[in-house]
């Protein structure tokens, strides 16, 4: 029998999580979060714009979200309600916007979730024959008999079948058909928006790439059309009011290569910038030509969270992203258990950022902790 503590202490010590709590790459690390916005916004109004990555989500990932990051600034969630969901045009599948109203006080935070799966699963959908265990987008497919081990099925069945093919999907032909949605979504979003609030943006994976994507070509809408005009202001006001921009499990540095021509010659290159840093660079250019800005444009602080166990998220190297009025901090975070070592379920990895603990109280808190969190 005594064995068996023993047995369990090695067991308990071959598991760990080196990155919880979480650890910052950049020394003396500091920077708000939503809180600091909250109390110093005009009315105490904020605006969230949340976006998922790959991999199916649907209305309880906005709902999950919006709750974590309120229990983490204490704020007074309203009472369950069905969430309210619109559409960001109509036919074809489209971008779902849930939005929320979280009272904080005598403000409030105004979050509109951009629910983007709904235009690839009827493309994932050819792959629910090869499920060994059907996903939600999947039920009623054919069985998929021949045995895999449990590891091995529970990685082809979620990140083969179901999140890879997102990226695979964007980045193929249906990418300007992805960016045609998500510039309606972001248009009605952000349609009324008052041109002082502050806004938080909120991306995971995928999602950051088909954003910057949009809003790179939005603000070169050069046409003289009223829709290109209204495109391009929308733009231009979304970068405008980013005061916080909040990016995990970031795809950016790897999938901007599918966007590369291969060199002409062997040898040292400039390399062309992606549309991340090309949005940064135009809200740069528009802060140095405006020193009389708004507080919202006077500066941007730049939050990237990685586990170096996600086996598709990279960090963000300051030297490409930060410039004047940018700051860019790299999180390291841990989203779920390492064994021995030697693996950490590399699904749980990838899809449970905004499930960590300590991604919620940096993103709401900032660092160090403000004294307005609980």
């Amino acid at each position: 029998m005594k064995k068996l503590p023993l047995i369990s202490l090695l067991f308990l010590s071959a598991c760990s999580m080196p990155y919880r709590p979480a650890q910052f790459i950049e020394p003396a690390a500091a920077f708000p979060g939503l809180a600091h916005f909250l109390a110093q916004a005009p009315g105490h109004q904020v605006d969230v714009l949340l976006v998922h990555g790959m991999c199916t989500h649907d209305a309880s990932w906005a709902t999950e979200t919006v709750q974590q990051l309120s229990s983490a600034l204490a704020a007074n969630l309203p009472p369950p309600a069905p969430a309210a969901r619109a559409q960001a045009g109509t036919g074809a599948p489209q971008i779902e916007i849930i939005p929320a109203v979280v009272p904080t006080g005598d403000g409030a935070i105004r979050f509109q979730s951009l629910i983007w799966s709904p235009l690839t699963t009827p493309l994932k959908q050819q792959l629910c024959y090869d499920q060994s265990e059907k996903s939600p987008i999947c039920q009623g497919s054919p069985p998929y008999t021949p045995q895999r081990a449990s590891i091995n099925a529970k990685v082809k069945d979620l990140l083969m079948d179901d999140c890879l093919p997102d990226a695979l999907i964007y980045q193929g032909v249906a990418r300007g058909q992805i960016q045609q949605r998500m510039r309606e979504a972001v248009m009605r979003a952000t349609a009324g928006a008052a041109p002082d609030a502050p806004l938080v943006v909120i991306s995971e994976s995928l999602g950051s790439k088909i954003l910057f994507d949009t809003l790179g070509s939005m603000l070169d809408e050069r046409s003289a059309t009223p829709d290109a005009r209204r495109a391009s202001e929308a733009a231009q006001q979304t970068l405008d009011r980013m005061a916080y921009l909040v990016m995990a499990a970031n795809q950016i540095p790897i999938l901007g290569l599918a966007d590369q021509d291969l060199p002409l010659e062997v040898g040292r290159r400039a390399l062309p910038q992606d549309s991340l840093q090309r949005v940064l660079g135009r809200r740069g250019a528009r802060l140095a030509a405006a020193p009389g800005a708004a507080p919202a444009l006077s500066g941007l602080t730049l939050v990237a969270f990685t586990d170096p166990n996600d086996l598709l998220s990279y960090t963000l190297l300051k030297e490409k992203y930060e410039r004047p009025g940018v700051a860019v901090h790299n999180v390291l975070v841990s989203n779920a258990r390492s064994w021995f070592g030697a693996l950490e379920n590399p699904v749980d990895a990838h899809v449970r950022y905004l499930d960590n603990p300590d991604v919620g109280r940096l993103i709401a808190c900032g660092e160090p902790k403000s004294q307005l969190c609980r």
